[in-house]
């Protein structure tokens, strides 16, 4: 991960789409509009849809522009009494456009991103004040985070910083690998990608830590995460039993909670009777029976890697550096640790609002558990 020095984007004198009544047409309007669009094109001419931009992917976004208790501020200059307006972002084959779109419905564009298709893009919250760290970039925000084609060398590597205030690029972080998915909240920015997690400062994008042990799902959704105020949940490739956490689901099987408990205590009991029989041996001269040497099967942790586990950080209690659950591990940060599908591959996970209720969605698309999480009062 590398950072670029800010470029300078030129920026739209900012379009505005002003509401108009609905009517319905009649059926020589259909038909006139048809002949227009079709006839030109049938004599080797240009359609009116081949000069449009064909809308890819559209969807709704939320942050200090449209949210009630931050967007007093105003920085944009489009808040409309009382009520936010609808931050709308259109996708395109070479760009982006985010549109404001106020109760009066004369929309505002905010920023026309032409660098090529995107694959990702995340509207950045101002982030949370802490101690000892200074926002780089209050003056600018609102930021978005753009992952697009525009990357030298391999596509969708990079992710850029840009400020709807300006239109200037602020930042930019280069990858060596293509970037799936971008998500932030006060706190952070998540970057994902097939089988990693880079998580960053949501204030001076610095490095806070990375995750490596996540499933290899192959689609639709690479790598499925939800980020929640203060939690972070992803799919883990294997099922540590020293962290499991109690809950989840026990299929056809997958050994439950209870059953993990009972052979790690069987385990514990079988190595103090070994124990006190090679003590009793070393006093006595003795030497113990022999046993026949065998190769113990793999642990979970270390075979193949397991669909369905779902692993909860805590992003301000988890350490810095790379955050793995293994079994050397002391759990530092750690929430949640169990099985949410017993046989088949996590393809979304998604907290509700108040960051308890964590739902997840199967790859095939057949079960869809809900769990609510509730932390140890000490953890």
């Amino acid at each position: 991960m590398a950072a670029e020095s800010p470029r300078r984007i030129i920026k739209a004198a900012g379009a505005i789409a002003r509401p108009q009544p609905v009517s319905d047409k009649s059926m020589m309007e259909s038909v006139v509009e048809f002949i227009h669009d079709v006839v030109p094109q049938s004599y080797g001419g240009s359609s009116k849809s081949d000069e449009k931009d064909k809308i890819s992917w559209v969807k709704f976004a939320h942050a200090d522009i449209n949210d009630l208790g931050t967007c007093g501020d105003d920085r944009l200059g489009h808040l409309n009494g009382n009520t936010p307006p609808l931050l709308l972002i259109l996708g395109y084959a070479n760009g982006v456009q985010i549109w404001t779109i106020p109760a009066d419905g004369e929309a505002q564009e905010v920023l026309s991103w032409r660098q090529g298709a995107v694959r990702s893009l995340c509207v950045l919250p101002t982030p949370i004040p802490s101690l000892n760290v200074h926002d780089n970039f209050y003056g600018r925000r609102p930021l978005v985070a753009i992952c697009d084609s525009s990357s030298a060398g391999q596509q969708f590597c990079s992710v850029s910083f840009v400020s709807l205030r300006t239109g200037d690029q602020v930042d930019c972080i280069k990858f060596k690998n293509p970037v799936s998915d971008i998500q932030c909240n006060k706190r952070v920015v998540v970057v994902c990608f097939q089988e990693r997690i880079a998580v960053f400062d949501a204030c001076t994008f610095k490095d806070r830590f990375i995750i490596t042990s996540c499933y290899p799902n192959s689609g639709p959704n690479l790598n499925p995460i939800a980020l929640g105020t203060n939690w972070l949940a992803y799919a883990d490739k294997n099922l540590v039993s020293v962290h499991q956490t109690c809950g989840g689901v026990a299929g056809y099987g997958v050994q439950s909670y209870t059953a993990t408990v009972i052979h790690a205590a069987k385990t514990l009991t079988k190595g103090l009777t070994m124990f006190g029989e090679t003590v009793a041996s070393s006093l006595t001269g003795n030497k113990p029976k022999s046993a026949q040497v065998r190769k113990d099967h793999p642990s979970s942790e270390t075979s193949q890697p397991q669909p369905g586990i779902v692993t909860i950080i805590d992003i301000k209690n988890v350490g810095e550096g790379e955050v793995n659950v293994h079994e050397d591990s002391d759990g530092e940060g750690i929430v949640a640790h169990f099985i949410a599908h017993a046989h088949d591959p996590i393809a979304a996970l998604q907290f509700d609002f108040s960051g308890v209720l964590l739902l997840t969605a199967d790859k095939p698309g057949h079960n869809f558990h809900l769990f609510r999480i509730l932390p140890h009062p000490i953890s």
